[in-house]
C-alpha cells in the first residue's frame, strides 16, 4: 500500500509507479478525499496546486484504464483501493452484467423455400430449404419469418 504525503512530487511518483505496472497498484481508501482536503485547503501557491491538479487527473485517468482492464477481464480489485474506485468497478459491473443476459435461440421450422434474404434490422438470413429446422437468436428477425409466413416455431 502507498503511504504518501500530499504534494506534487509524491503524487507524481505514484503516477510513475502506476504507468510503470500493469496491476492497479493499492492506495488508502481515503486517498481522494485527502486530495480533495489539501486542495481546499491549499496553502501553496495557484502554479503549484495546479500543476497539482494535473499530476492528480493523470493518475485517475491512468487508474480509471486499469479499472476498465480489471473489468473486461473479470478481476477482482487489490485491496485497499479508493472507494471512489470501488464504486465506479461495481457500477460498471452491474450494468455489464445486466447486459450480459444470454437470450436463447428460438427453433423455426421454415414452411417456405427462401434464398438468403436482409432483413430490416440489416441481418442476413437464409438462404433457407422448405422444413428447414432454423435457430435464430434475434427476436426481431423471428418475428420478420413469422409475420411474412415463411416459417413456424417448433416447440
Amino acid at each position: 500500500m502507498i503511504e504518501t504525503e500530499i504534494n506534487t512530487n509524491a503524487i507524481y511518483n505514484m503516477l510513475k509507479n502506476e504507468q510503470k505496472s500493469g496491476e492497479l497498484l493499492p492506495i488508502k481508501k481515503d486517498f481522494y478525499s485527502k486530495i480533495a482536503e489539501k486542495l481546499t485547503g491549499a496553502s501553496e501557491d495557484q502554479g503549484e496546486q495546479k500543476n497539482l491538479l494535473k499530476v492528480i487527473n493523470a493518475l485517475k485517468e491512468r487508474r480509471k484504464q486499469k479499472i476498465l482492464v480489471y473489468l473486461a477481464y473479470d478481476k477482482d480489485l487489490p485491496s485497499p483501493i479508493p472507494s471512489e474506485e470501488e464504486d465506479l468497478y461495481m457500477q460498471i459491473k452491474n450494468i455489464l452484467n445486466k447486459n450480459d443476459t444470454t437470450q436463447k435461440p428460438t427453433k423455426l421450422k421454415i414452411t417456405k423455400t427462401i434464398p438468403q434474404i436482409i432483413t430490416q434490422t440489416g441481418s442476413k438470413l437464409g438462404p433457407y430449404e422448405q422444413n428447414e429446422i432454423v435457430y435464430i437468436y434475434d427476436n426481431t428477425d423471428t418475428k420478420f419469418i413469422i409475420e411474412n409466413k415463411l416459417g413456424e416455431i417448433v416447440l
